[in-house]
């Protein structure tokens, strides 16, 4: 039977190859945690600072969801199109600007 998969260790170079992709995987995995455990453990801890530096860097008193692109709906845009008549851009660039003038508004340069 001719293996469909084929992938290659990346610390040694050691070639694998199976059938499916999930036999393919499970024989990557498990050599590089009989082969290479040391260079695993580095890297999911890696991970793990990576992800609590990044939670660290949040804005006080803002809701994360707010701060995310991504809170904005499928459905909020064309709302906010019909109701004001004016392209999405131009609304959320007049928005920003004037919550920026808001907080900056009582800053004086010494």
């Amino acid at each position: 039977m001719k293996y469909k998969y084929q992938a290659k260790c990346s610390q040694c170079g050691q070639g694998f190859s199976a059938p499916t992709r999930t036999e393919l995987l499970e024989k990557l995995r498990k050599h590089l945690w009989k082969e290479h455990r040391d260079w695993m453990i580095r890297r999911i801890k890696a991970g793990q600072r990576k992800r609590k530096k990044a939670d660290k860097v949040k804005i006080v008193g803002l809701p994360a969801s707010i701060l995310n692109p991504s809170w904005i709906g499928f459905a909020e845009k064309p709302v906010i199109e019909k109701v004001t008549g004016l392209p999405y851009e131009e609304v959320k660039s007049r928005v920003l600007d004037f919550f920026v003038s808001m907080l900056l508004g009582g800053i004086k340069k010494p």
